[in-house]
């Protein structure tokens, strides 16, 4: 830790001094209450012990402003008084100190009082970062929630507008009746998709049930289940099998996404070609997914894995913008992170970097 003595009296300044280093401290030191105020503004000391009655501000004042300027950190802030000065203690802690000892200093004292601004501080910047965690998580979810509520308003304003103008026409006009029904059904079923693909996002994660898993039948079993889709854009699935470790039902959805999207997301005129190899690294693996289609340009690349973000681009398909976020949301369960970079032939590599077995899973 870093700590600032105060104090006027030179004698006690190169005791507490002493003391301070002794205990494996840096120790910055002051001789006034002005100076004291420029080096905690300048170092931000973890501790602060200081004398009370001194030159320019005294030590009451000096904790108060330090009080008034923390943003985020803690200083622990040590009185040094004289013996029987209860009134001074009371009115220091009332100011915001922290603890207090008597002049003439103690090292062995002032070393325990150092233990436990110790604790106190580290447990402060550990709330601190918690909180700062929570803000950033309550924001996300805000911003999520804005945006699945934006998706699934227009499907479900389209169904209303539609359902009404079908019971005004029922009697009259049975074909447009039908009409307006199969739209409704149109907007239901991509409603329905929408909230399938949010609890398959949302249950992504928690306790990992891993096994040994040959990547080439996980690829064959996902090919099969999209064998119509794949067939129908004429579309060439390859893969070098690697046997690795993790959990066998949140790799599927994470080829099945990465399948997927190659193939929705393909160049016009020209089939899909998908690679599928993974590699040891000294962490875990990364399995590579590669496909020659649109690609992802270096701008958006960290901005697609975000959920519910989509590029409209030209040409580009209706989806739910959850693909990817549920991938990087797999290599983030499995201790690892998700990886976006270009093809060699002008499309898109999706790595997913998987920690092995005994590295510590990300929370």
């Amino acid at each position: 830790m870093t700590v600032l003595v105060v104090d006027d009296d030179p004698g006690s300044l190169l005791v507490a001094q002493a003391a301070v280093e002794k205990s494996g401290h840096r120790c910055i030191v002051a001789s006034d209450g002005d100076m004291a105020w420029e080096l905690y503004q300048e170092h931000h000391p973890e501790v602060v012990v200081t004398d009370l009655m001194m030159p320019g501000l005294n030590g009451y004042d000096l904790c108060r402003a330090i009080r008034a300027a923390e943003n985020g950190s803690y200083a622990y802030v040590v009185l040094l008084t004289s013996h029987g000065a209860r009134e001074d203690v009371l009115e220091g802690m009332k100011a915001g100190a922290d603890d207090y000892v008597t002049k003439p200093l103690d090292p062995f004292i002032l070393h325990t009082r150092l233990l436990a601004a110790r604790r106190v501080t580290t447990l402060h910047g550990a709330l601190a970062e918690a909180l700062t965690e929570t803000r950033g998580s309550n924001e996300r979810l805000a911003e999520f929630t804005g945006r699945v509520s934006h998706d699934l308003r227009n499907p479900l304003t389209s169904i209303l507008g539609y359902v009404e103008l079908g019971s005004m026409e029922a009697e009259t006009d049975q074909e447009s009746a039908a009409e307006y029904l199969e739209i409704v059904g149109h907007s239901a079923r991509r409603m329905l998709s929408m909230v399938e693909e949010l609890l398959t996002f949302a249950s992504i994660g928690g306790s990992l049930v891993r096994s040994r898993l040959s990547l080439a039948d996980l690829v064959k079993d996902v090919a099969d289940d999209l064998n119509l889709g794949l067939r129908e854009a004429g579309a060439v699935v390859e893969c070098e099998d690697l046997d690795f470790d993790a959990d066998g039902s949140q790799m599927r959805v994470a080829l099945q996404n990465l399948i997927q999207n190659a193939v929705a997301y393909r160049r016009e005129g020209i089939p899909p070609v998908i690679r599928i190899h993974g590699d040891r690294t000294p962490a875990g693996v990364v399995i590579r997914v590669a496909d020659n289609g649109k690609g992802i340009a270096a701008g958006d690349r960290r901005r697609v894995v975000e959920p519910l973000v989509r590029l409209h681009r030209q040409g580009d398909p209706p989806g739910s913008g959850l693909g990817l976020a549920t991938c990087a949301r797999v290599a983030a369960a499995h201790g690892g992170r998700l990886e976006i970079s270009p093809g060699q032939n002008g499309g898109t590599v999706v790595s997913l970097h998987l920690a092995g077995a005994d590295a510590p899973v990300a929370p």
